[in-house]
């Protein structure tokens, strides 16, 4: 069995695809009323179905210790709290069965922030009458597009950026969980055969095995 949690859009045949958005809990066990709501233009339609496994990924995993080959988590770890994105991952350890890998992908805060030093430090050299402050575009995303104080319901169903992550914050928290041989990995190199079923695009992605 391979998970994929957070799987949104995403959901290939071969793993067993888990969302805990309200989305998914309504597509999937109430698909009739989410079906109304689309005809009455009131939701987008959505590719969550009744055969999208709804979970509550705060909560222990609804599967046995050591009964998962592989679990993905594809842009989900960045919408919890840095303590409720480790009480997530401890339960991703206790599923996978020893040699079995857990693949993470992010947003790249690095990179991220990377870009506003770079455009501030480009307008710091400038002569002063040149200043502006376009750099600040990158502040404005954050706090109001990324990681809102004040989430919209109607925009992600609610849900937002909690925490953020760099290639070694997520390599330490992966090690002190006990995953083994953690690194940085680029897009579709991964021990995961199919991992390309999954994975749409490169991010920050992590890999490491139970």
């Amino acid at each position: 069995m391979k998970l994929n949690l957070g799987c949104g859009p995403v959901q290939p045949e071969g793993w067993v695809n888990v969302d805990g958005s309200n989305r998914a809990w309504l597509a999937s066990r109430l698909p009739w009323i989410d079906r109304i709501c689309v005809s009455c233009k009131l939701f987008a339609p959505t590719d969550f179905n009744p055969s999208t496994v709804w979970a509550n990924l705060l909560k222990r995993f609804p599967w046995d210790d050591r009964s998962v080959q592989a679990v993905y988590l594809g842009e989900i770890l960045e919408h919890f709290t840095r303590e409720e994105g480790e009480g997530l991952l401890r339960e991703c350890h206790r599923v996978l069965e020893l040699g079995g890998v857990i693949r993470v992908r992010v947003p790249d805060d690095a990179a991220f922030w990377g870009n506003y030093v770079r455009e501030y430090e480009a307008t710091r050299r400038l002569p002063r009458t040149q200043w502006s402050s376009d750099h600040t575009r990158w502040t404005r995303m954050h706090f109001q597009e990324v990681c809102t104080t004040r989430p919209k319901p109607w925009r992600s169903m609610g849900h937002y950026h909690k925490f953020g992550y760099d290639d070694v914050s997520l390599i330490l928290l992966l090690e002190k969980i006990g995953f083994r041989e953690v690194d940085r990995r680029r897009l579709h190199e991964s021990r995961i055969d199919d991992i390309q079923a999954v994975e749409n695009r490169y991010d920050l992605i992590v890999e490491g095995i139970a």
